[in-house]
């Protein structure tokens, strides 16, 4: 039975998606009161009533699904704990401890085991069950203090494989802010990595953070020395042309109803 790893992951991005759904409903409240005074004189901020009230509906219907998985996720949580969480809240510190006596290559030696069988349930699309065994091989990472340069270099090389490999499973299940983060600390290994900067890349187009995309893609068309890797970049470009297009053509849209 697995752990309460990726439970907990994913309840914690629910609810950040819903604290920042909550703000947005709350200024669109504040925004669907201004312009339906009768004497709206501030146009520059003036947005469609109808649509203002269609989106508050839609976005509190995308809330109350949020809280439901949340809510879900709280009933159906398995009261056992994780590596990591055994490693912090565990009485006697044991799990801890039988890391910590541990080898660093019989370390190296369980990271790998873990990816490898992360690695089957990816391959099975079995996203939350690999991903959770892709935690658990970083958290080893942690425990990796005193090996060799030799050893050290290993486990960068896992905890590098595990980030990238995490960051697919967090794009697979829509939690795009956490596959940037795992991104990031991919970065930080190699600063380089095309894997981590094209992940990246579409993570910031699915969060439309579109400027950051571009920097990412450009990035990676000044690195990437395959055509594969380039047709790859390629696409993902017209994919966030085509954002920012749409982006383009709604501001327009808003600006000649705020003209009426």
């Amino acid at each position: 039975m697995f752990s309460t790893v990726v439970d907990e992951i994913v309840k914690q991005e629910l609810e950040n998606e819903a604290r920042e759904l909550e703000t947005k409903i709350a200024e669109m409240k504040v925004n669907l009161q201004r312009s339906s005074e009768p004497l709206h004189t501030n146009w520059d901020n003036y947005q469609d009533v109808e649509e203002l009230e269609s989106n508050i509906e839609s976005a509190k219907d995308q809330l109350s699904k949020l809280k439901g998985r949340i809510s879900r996720l709280d009933n159906d949580s398995l009261k056992t704990c994780s590596h990591r969480y055994a490693c912090q809240c565990s009485g006697d510190k044991r799990a801890e401890r039988e890391v910590v006596a541990m080898g660093t290559s019989k370390r190296l030696e369980e990271m790998k085991s873990f990816k490898e069988q992360g690695n089957t349930f990816f391959g099975e699309k079995k996203y939350r069950e690999a991903l959770d065994l892709y935690e658990k091989s970083l958290i080893y990472f942690e425990y990796c203090f005193d090996g060799t340069a030799d050893e050290q270099a290993k486990a960068d090389e896992l905890r590098l494989s595990c980030l990238l490999n995490a960051a697919v499973c967090f794009h697979h299940l829509g939690m795009h802010p956490r596959c940037i983060e795992y991104c990031n600390d991919a970065l930080e290994i190699d600063h380089l990595s095309i894997k981590a900067l094209f992940r990246r890349a579409r993570a910031y187009r699915l969060k439309d953070k579109l400027d950051e995309a571009h920097a990412d893609l450009m990035k990676l068309k000044s690195i990437v020395s395959t055509k594969a890797d380039m047709l790859q970049v390629e696409r993902e470009m017209e994919l966030l042309s085509k954002c920012q297009r749409e982006y383009h053509d709604a501001a327009k849209q808003f600006a000649q109803k705020a003209m009426r």
